[in-house]
């Protein structure tokens, strides 16, 4: 695991999005002030070498032992996580790792690089082994791209405009969704930056890419 030292970061963007109508920038909107304090994330998405030794199932469509977990539930991830001893991060937490210390569309820059990451644009047509692209900053791998992930918090679009300064965990009552980040191989390039963020369905999600990373308290 990757140890990421306390700090604060500007979340979210107050960029316009490609369309005019973008929903997806909606989502994201407005940037604002967090302030996290020290905790660890997985340095990889969780193959399913990983998965497959604590769990009893595999639905991944490709099976391949060092591509990531894919096709689980919010629910799934979330017990992975505590059999390891672990948690599923925050989402604050994830997009402030992710991030790396960058304010830029991307952690390396406002350029896509396929150096970097796995999308529609560079993928073929299947999952990538973990770690074949270069990390973040702080040596975290496929952060953006390579698959979704799930975090801890339920999601809402109005989230942000409400959002404690302090270790934010996301609305207190539950929503129909749990917060999927990081994109992933199937992501056409207009979609893909640091600060895209969707609602997964909190029960069964089989139509998006999504697999986990977890993150551990000090």
């Amino acid at each position: 695991m990757v140890r990421i030292q306390a700090g604060c970061f500007m979340m979210g963007t107050n960029e316009k999005g490609i369309y005019e109508d973008d929903e997806d920038s909606a989502r994201e909107k407005p940037a604002h002030k967090v302030c996290l304090d020290e905790f660890y994330l997985e340095k990889f998405e969780v193959t399913q070498r990983k998965w497959d030794a604590v769990m009893n199932f595999n639905r991944s469509v490709f099976h391949n032992p060092e591509q990531p977990i894919t096709h689980i539930e919010w629910k799934e991830a979330h017990r992975y996580c505590k059999k390891t001893g672990r948690r599923l991060p925050t989402e604050a937490e994830w997009e402030y790792a992710a991030r790396a210390g960058s304010q830029t569309r991307f952690p390396w820059g406002n350029e896509i690089d396929d150096d970097y990451l796995w999308y529609a644009g560079n993928s073929s047509r299947v999952p990538a082994d973990v770690g074949q692209r270069k990390p973040n900053a702080w040596g975290l791998y496929d952060m953006v791209g390579g698959v979704w992930e799930w975090v801890g918090d339920w999601f809402s679009i109005h989230y942000y405009q409400s959002s404690p300064l302090k270790n934010p965990k996301g609305p207190a009552a539950p929503t129909s969704f749990r917060v999927i980040r990081g994109n992933s191989w199937m992501s056409d390039e207009q979609h893909v930056r640091v600060t895209a963020r969707h609602g997964g369905m909190s029960d069964p999600t089989l139509s998006y890419w999504v697999g986990v990373r977890c993150a551990l308290s000090p």
